[in-house]
């Protein structure tokens, strides 16, 4: 009995690494139409382009958008105007660094540079001592090229790994009692603010409020950035013209494609006439769950021997109850999933409720054709979100008994006489 754990790993580890070989052959029959603009990198390279040739008050101007990708994307069929920049403007900075280059080289350097942080995610998040696998760290990369959202960011050339490299950044100096570095980088990390943001609200809640002062300094130095870039009529501009595009058709995100509440609530409820009544239920539920997720890691007692559940819990609710995710947003789990292998031996126990809970929903996770099945056969990748949230409130059920155990600890009497 004691081989089963080691053979599961290998079984999963086996699947993975199958699936990387079928991912790069994809990847491969698809380089054609990647290198012709098809992917989101199309959005990025614009935005880059116009911020290089000091029109960046235009990046959020379809006109100059549909100007620029008729220069490097003109024989993308499937468009009938640009696709459209979403991010902040501060990220456009970035991407003006790989607007020096054609879009073709442009593209492989950002991949490479993608592939580099997603390299450097175990070495961050787990230390040396504490890797407990038998393959070597670096083999996890490969791995983590079999699953789909991994996938995803490299077929369409999105930022998902810079997003899940400041996450680990952000782990690691949590472990390291540097509350105000990881308020730093998550503050980097707000191209994708409906993701960040409720993260941080459940990590002050949680207790760890000496991050703000550093969350609130790089918030404001990217404010900055982005009204240097589009000024400040233009920023204040920009959730507005985030909330035209949601509404707008044909180049609205069509919620049920979306792996969070949002898209699972108007997937139930499809049939209504009025679709702006989910929100009425999604608010106070998102809002709940990040209360919650505040109230539970406090209640563990800020442990470092639950950080990486905690961290994990966080990351989950933040995914689900974000407006937007997407299926390569999912990256950022392999950072709790990571530090959950290694966790310290004190770390939160399992019942077997909790043991199928996450076996089952992180089995959901890593499978490809799971997400096929999803997104092709009943066109409502939303459907994801019950893996999701599966492992969260397994993770929940952990820290739970975290908590009691901590109260318990506290109330037991103390022994004359015991050192």
């Amino acid at each position: 009995m004691s081989e089963t754990p080691r053979l599961r790993r290998w079984l999963v580890a086996t699947a993975l690494l199958w699936m990387a070989v079928i991912n790069g052959v994809i990847l491969w029959n698809t380089r054609v139409q990647i290198r012709q603009g098809y992917g989101d990198f199309a959005s990025f390279y614009t935005a880059g382009t116009l911020v290089r040739r000091g029109l960046g008050a235009e990046i959020y101007n379809p006109a100059a958008q549909w100007k620029v990708q008729q220069e490097f994307a003109a024989e993308v069929k499937t468009r009938s105007g640009p696709l459209r920049y979403l991010r902040p403007p501060f990220e456009a900075l970035l991407f003006s660094v790989f607007a020096a280059w054609p879009y073709a080289t442009a593209l492989l350097l950002w991949t490479g540079f993608k592939l580099a942080l997603l390299s450097a995610i175990p070495f961050v998040v787990v230390p040396g001592g504490l890797w407990k696998e038998r393959f070597p760290r670096w083999a996890t990369v490969v791995l983590v090229l079999g699953i789909f959202p991994e996938f995803m960011d490299l077929l369409m050339g999105q930022d998902a790994a810079l997003l899940a490299f400041l996450f680990a950044i952000s782990f690691w100096q949590l472990a390291t009692d540097r509350d105000g570095g990881a308020g730093l980088t998550l503050g980097l990390a707000l191209f994708k603010f409906q993701l960040v943001i409720p993260f941080v609200v459940m990590l002050w809640i949680g207790g760890r409020k000496r991050l703000l002062p550093g969350f609130a300094t790089s918030a404001f130095a990217v404010v900055v950035i982005s009204a240097v870039i589009v000024g400040w009529k233009g920023l204040s501009k920009y959730p507005g013209y985030l909330l035209a595009l949601n509404q707008a058709t044909g180049v609205g995100i069509v919620p049920e494609s979306q792996v969070n509440l949002r898209g699972l609530f108007t997937w139930v409820a499809g049939g209504l006439s009025s679709p702006g009544r989910i929100y009425w239920v999604l608010a106070p539920v998102a809002l709940g769950a990040i209360v919650y997720t505040g109230l539970i890691w406090r209640k563990a007692g800020g442990r470092s021997s639950s950080l990486a559940e905690c961290f994990g819990l966080a990351t989950i609710v933040a995914v689900v109850t974000s407006f937007y995710t997407n299926d390569y947003d999912l990256l950022l789990l392999i950072v709790p999933l990571l530090a959950v292998r290694a966790r310290p031996d004190d770390a939160p126990k399992r019942d077997r409720v909790t043991r199928y809970l996450e076996a089952t929903g992180l089995l959901l996770l890593l499978l490809m054709p799971v997400y096929w099945f999803a997104r092709v056969e009943l066109q409502a990748e939303c459907l994801m979100t019950l893996p999701l949230l599966a492992v969260g409130v397994a993770l929940a059920r952990r820290l739970r008994r975290a908590g009691a155990g901590m109260r318990t600890e506290r109330r037991a009497p103390v022994l004359d006489g015991c050192a």
